[in-house]
This record gives structure tokens, sequence and C-alpha cells, in this order.
């Protein structure tokens, strides 16, 4: 009865436990982001990659930590007199990260590292007790979430359960196993940071949601990446502006193109205006009537050898 009883509250705590305490943490985090976001916007400072990557790193940090100290807890109030049984309890906790990791590895690999071409599948089973997490990645378009939430939490959380059990590291076979689940995970994590190396090179100047922080191309921030035009333009747009579209990585030519040649009024909304859908979206808006001018790109070199490697094989 008494292990019964371990191994239903290890399941609970597992699959629904900590996805919960996770996204509520994460929720709370990211509106503490927003504020810090603002604070920012209000000092008219452009959110560069490098501020939004060390944002995203404090974020992240502190939510680890704030679940490392919440396995503590949990691990004072409920942890087994067995001190074997507690070990096993950790690996258990362990599983879900291995899956996860294992499966986004799999799921970026055949879509050809393109988050977009992910779709369902494995992944999004794997993610039902994450919902939150998931929504939240599809709509804002953080998809790498999808992979370090989850498996972030379920190893910052075991290892603040595990902190009293730490030694020794090995002698019995939950010790082992648990040391196999790090040392697998371990290897796993430099495979998605491989992977993570291969999406920057096969897709250049397209950041981690697949287009373009359009922020650094807005002409009311400071060091904004706009291209000036040298003179004065022969012709400019006062009202009707066109509506542009295309590629991803073409929208700093054409969002420079469209401010240096529009007069805007106070109330101009760009994104009526200015859109990066990708070059097949954009080629549907233009047949569609929802844009005028779209402009598109051949594939990079990276991404055109590597479909011909795997149309290869």
């Amino acid at each position: 009865m008494q292990n019964r009883k371990w191994i239903l509250t290890s399941l609970v705590m597992t699959f629904f436990g900590i996805p919960i305490l996770a996204q509520f943490l994460a929720a709370v985090i990211a509106m503490l982001g927003v504020g810090l976001a603002g604070i920012i916007e209000v000092c008219n400072i452009l959110i560069t990659p490098t501020i939004y990557l060390l944002l995203n790193i404090f974020m992240l940090a502190l939510g680890a930590l704030m679940l490392f100290f919440s396995g503590r807890v949990w691990a004072d109030d409920s942890a087994p007199e067995k001190r074997e049984i507690a070990v096993w309890r950790q690996c258990l906790f362990l599983v879900p990260a291995l899956l996860t990791l294992g499966v986004w590895i799999i799921a970026l690999h055949l879509a050809d590292y393109q988050f977009r071409q992910m779709g369902a599948g494995w992944l999004a089973d794997l993610m039902l007790p994450w919902l939150g997490v998931l929504l939240a990645s599809l709509v804002g378009g953080e998809y790498w979430w999808l992979v370090i939430i989850p498996v972030g939490a379920h190893i910052s959380f075991s290892l603040g359960y595990g902190w009293p059990t730490r030694y020794p590291l090995t002698g019995t076979s939950g010790l082992r196993c648990r040391n196999s689940l790090l040392f697998i995970l371990l290897m796993l994590g430099f495979v998605a940071g491989y992977q993570a190396y291969l999406y920057k090179q096969l897709n250049p100047g397209v950041g981690v949601r697949e287009n373009i922080d359009t922020w650094a191309w807005r002409p009311d921030k400071l060091n904004n990446q706009l291209t000036p035009l040298r003179g004065k333009p022969q012709i400019q747009f006062t009202q009707n502006w066109p509506r542009l579209d295309g590629a991803t990585a073409a929208y700093p030519i054409y969002a420079s193109a469209f401010y240096a040649l529009s007069v805007l009024p106070e109330d101009f909304h760009e994104w009526e205006y200015l859109a990066n859908s990708r070059t097949p979206e954009a080629y549907n808006k233009i047949v569609k009537g929802n844009a005028d001018i779209i402009l598109w790109l051949n594939l990079p070199v990276g991404r055109k050898n590597a479909r011909r490697n795997r149309a290869s094989l």
C-alpha cells in the first residue's frame, strides 16, 4: 500500500504537478518580462537581439531557480523514508524531459529545420500537459519554448528534489538509473545545441521566430537599422500607400523603401501595410488582392544543399 502511494503521488506530480507549477511560474515571470520590456520601450531604446536574448536568459534562469527550490520544498514535505525510493522518484521526474528532448530533436530534423513545418504528431501529444506553453509558443512564435521550458522544468525540479540524496553518486540501481538519465540528457542537450547551430546556418538573418524583428526597422526607434536615402526622393506617397509583403529576409529592403518614400500621419498603423508572411503566403495574398507588391528571394545556398543531401539519401 505504501509503495502504491508513492508511485501514485510521483505520477501525479510528474505529469500534472510540475507542468501546472511551471506554467504558473512562467506566466508570472512573463509578466515581469513584459514590464521590463515596457520600461525599455518607454526609454525609447531599441530592443536589439542581444538585449532580447539576455532578457530571455534572465527569465529562464529565474524560473529554473524557482523550480529548483520548489523541488527542495516538496522533498522536505513528502520525501519517503527510504532513500532508494526518493532516487527512483527523481528518475521518474526526469523521464518526460528525456522524451520531450528526444522527440524535439527528431521532429526538427524531419522538418528540415523549419519550425513552422514541424506540425503536430508526437511532440504535440507530449505537450498536452503543457498546453499553456504550447499555445503561447505558437501565438508568440517562440518555438524554442516548446523544448526549453518543459525539459528545463523537469530537470530543475528533479535536481531540487534530489539535492538531499545527491551523495553517494553510485552504488544502487536507482542511482545508476538517475546518473544514466542525466548523462543521456546531457548528450541530447549537445545534439539539440548543434541543431540550433545548424538552424542559424540554414536560416541566415532569421531569428528563432522564423521572422524578422520589425522593431529594428521602425523610424521612431533609436539606432534603427533602416537604410536612409542619400537625397530627396523624386516620388513620395502621401496616401493610398502600397501594401508590401514577401520573404522575411527581404523585409529590411522594402521596409526601408516604404518609410523613405512615404509621408505618414501620426495615427498610421504600419502593420496594415508592412508584413513579412514569407514567400508562399505572400503569393497567396497578392492573388487574393490582400497585397500590392511582394518581394521574394531564392533559398539560401545552405538550405538548398541541405535539401539536396536529404533527397539523395
